[in-house]
């Protein structure tokens, strides 16, 4: 059980979150506009405040976006139950490096009462969860959500589970992308590469966060925070869960509507239509392959475009001249939280279209076998 009272365990993972944060600057509660507010509240009740969400908050509606999204897909319980969604979410940050988030979401699972699993993804070994059914729903986010991997054979969800599973999947590529520019690492680190501190000291916080489990979260509760909007084609494989598909058309189209007059109309299509080309294979060590692919593009949107490849395709590759590239003299966090955001999303839209069709293709397989 939580041993703090619920204002210091507030202030706690407020404080943790800021640690490590770079290149912009959290609003504060005291000085949050209203739909700020809002949100803060919404993320204080149904889950914890921290750095992967409030980095985002010079930008209101990249916040409310990402928040919406992430709390309907993740944290509600609905045809997948929240530590299993919270599970994967670990899995995901460990493929894409995001040590803040998936040290963060290894609480999450101490939360939900699977110290065992918890222990085991964060040592990269789901292949040693004793339960059969998260084992193989690991495994397979493993393989769907890795460059290089063998497409599965087999698909361990119903297609009525489908829609959370892949959104989860979205919205976590989406996040650790952008906590990778935006968090320098963990806040929790082992000193001397002691994994078994590290595994302690995220049990204790888990306990914190067991308060986070007890109580079921309401749907639809954030749908109200972005405007209403019309799915995209390369998101319906959600219609058979219509607030899965509600929040993903709301995501795609407030962050579309925030790149608007900060990523230039060509760069956006530049890049679709680059990853569109893309294979989902693993980019060499050498950034040589990036400015190839960006052509003639000159100045600003050569610099924009080579971040939304480069946190696609390999984020472990941006670099901070980069970062002050886009941010530019001025320094305007706003906009580069626009600019950043925008990339994030881009990106994990291309993972959630190949893994869609990942799935139709296991699944026609099945049909032919069968």
């Amino acid at each position: 059980m939580a041993l703090l009272p619920e204002k210091i365990r507030y202030k706690l993972f407020d404080s943790l979150s800021l640690k490590t944060m770079r290149y912009v600057d959290a609003v504060s509660s005291k000085d949050a506009g209203p739909l700020v507010r809002e949100i803060y509240d919404q993320i204080a009740e149904d889950f914890f405040i921290n750095g992967s969400l409030t980095s985002r908050s010079k930008a209101p509606g990249t916040l409310a976006a990402i928040w919406m999204l992430g709390r309907e897909a993740i944290l509600v319980g609905d045809r997948i139950d929240r530590t299993t969604k919270e599970a994967m979410a670990a899995t995901v940050s460990s493929i894409n490096d995001c040590p803040y988030c998936g040290d963060m979401l290894v609480s999450l699972v101490h939360a939900g009462d699977r110290a065992d699993d918890a222990k085991q993804i964060l040592n990269d070994e789901e292949d040693m969860i004793d339960d059969p059914v998260l084992r193989q729903r690991l495994q397979w986010v493993r393989s769907v959500a890795t460059p290089g991997r063998t497409p599965p054979t087999s698909v361990p969800f119903t297609n009525e589970q489908l829609p959370e599973a892949i959104s989860t999947i979205m919205a976590m590529n989406d996040i650790n992308r952008f906590s990778h520019i935006v968090m320098d690492g963990s806040p929790v680190n082992a000193p001397f590469g002691l994994q078994g501190i590290k595994q302690f000291a995220l049990g204790i916080f888990g306990n914190e966060l067991r308060t986070t489990h007890v109580r079921p979260l309401v749907p639809g509760r954030s749908l109200h925070l972005t405007p209403s909007a019309e799915v995209p084609d390369d998101m319906h494989w959600a219609s058979r869960n219509p607030r899965i598909s509600r929040a993903l058309a709301q995501w795609a189209a407030t962050v579309e509507n925030e790149a608007s007059g900060v990523v230039p109309a060509g760069v956006q299509d530049f890049v679709h239509h680059n990853l569109q080309q893309w294979r989902f294979e693993p980019m060499p060590m050498s950034r040589s392959w990036v400015e190839q692919e960006l052509g003639d593009l000159e100045g600003e949107a050569r610099s924009i475009a080579k971040l939304a490849l480069l946190l696609a395709k390999a984020a472990y590759q941006v670099d901070e001249k980069l970062v002050t590239e886009i941010m530019g003299p001025d320094a305007d966090q706003e906009r580069f939280i626009r600019v950043l955001a925008w990339c994030s999303f881009t990106a994990s839209r291309y993972v959630g279209s190949h893994i869609a069709d990942q799935v139709r293709q296991a699944q026609h397989s099945s049909r032919i076998a069968a």
